[in-house]
């Protein structure tokens, strides 16, 4: 019988929730929280021409990949168990296994939402900047952003927009508003050192879920929201991305993109948008519709 894999926390509602749906639905479904790690074991067999792959779980029983109905991947990190590992051989084997994890999904013959590029998967949290080109040629606009050393333009990047204005660094996911002299004193030292990312901060925001065709909003859309959807649409079929969260907010002209998140996070959103998403997943790994099909939902923010 075909079997339907989510890659996902065993414990996670969300990845239990789209299980059920399938299983309603006369599927067979399992929650896999690393396919190429304890307990499960796995073997492959490849060559230019051909690929061969089973998982076999503890009590014996097999999976071919001829046999994988569908993937869902649901997470951005795969770890292995740290006991009995030397911390060097352990980041090592880490990185192997999630290097190879990434050319299983690839030479897998059945949908796969999401199927990352290796840009993505080995660095999941990409900047705003990373995105910019895709977005500019879906007709999306990111809010804006400044990376220099020059201490004129940042100063003049400032006076543009005041208390609004962010420091940013590109390599961690926290936020500084500038909103005080001394703060911008600060960067000056900073500077000297290397470039600095600035952006303008995000008013009112709003996080939009994109499940293959359809767009799903937390709480009550944007406004001119039947312009923003095909674009939003638009861009994750660009990007090879059939599942995708992107947060967009409102500025003096118009919409502008504020974040893009190719791992959504269920919990950002409520139960009616939590429905509709897991519907769409469902559509996607088996093509029929279960939006009106009478199904679990999760039942916690």
């Amino acid at each position: 019988m075909l079997t339907y894999l989510l890659l996902g926390n065993l414990q996670d509602l969300f990845c239990q929730t789209i299980r059920a749906s399938l299983e309603v639905m006369g599927y067979e479904a399992r929650i896999v929280a690393n396919p190429l790690a304890h307990p499960l074991r796995f073997t492959w067999r490849l060559d230019t021409l051909s690929s061969a792959s089973q998982l076999i779980w503890e009590d014996g029983t097999r999976l071919l990949d001829t046999e994988i109905a569908g993937v869902l991947v649901s997470v951005p990190r795969w770890w292995i168990a740290r006991d009995g590992w030397n911390p060097d051989d352990l980041a090592y084997v880490q990185r192997e296994t999630h290097a190879a994890l990434l050319a299983w999904l690839w030479s897998l013959n059945c949908p796969v939402v999401n199927r990352y590029p290796p840009a993505l998967w080995h660095r999941p949290d990409a900047p705003l900047l990373f995105w910019q080109p895709w977005l500019a040629q879906c007709g999306l606009r990111a809010l804006d952003s400044l990376v220099s050393n020059v201490e004129q333009d940042v100063r003049a990047f400032g006076a543009v927009f005041g208390d609004k204005a962010v420091y940013a660094p590109l390599t961690a996911e926290v936020r500084y508003r500038l909103d005080s002299y001394d703060q911008w004193d600060k960067l000056a030292p900073m500077q000297r050192l290397g470039p600095i990312h600035l952006t303008q901060a995000p008013a009112a925001l709003h996080v939009a879920c994109i499940v293959g065709p359809r767009v799903v909003w937390e709480g009550t859309p944007p406004p001119d929201v039947s312009r923003l959807e095909p674009a939003l649409t638009r861009f994750s079929a660009m990007v090879g991305l059939a599942f995708v969260e992107i947060t967009t907010t409102l500025v003096g002209d118009g919409p502008r993109v504020a974040a893009v998140n190719p791992y959504p996070r269920i919990e950002h959103f409520g139960l009616s948008a939590r429905r509709e998403i897991v519907a769409g997943l469902v559509q996607l790994l088996t093509g029929s519709s279960a939006l009106h099909r009478r199904g679990p939902t999760t039942d916690s923010r």
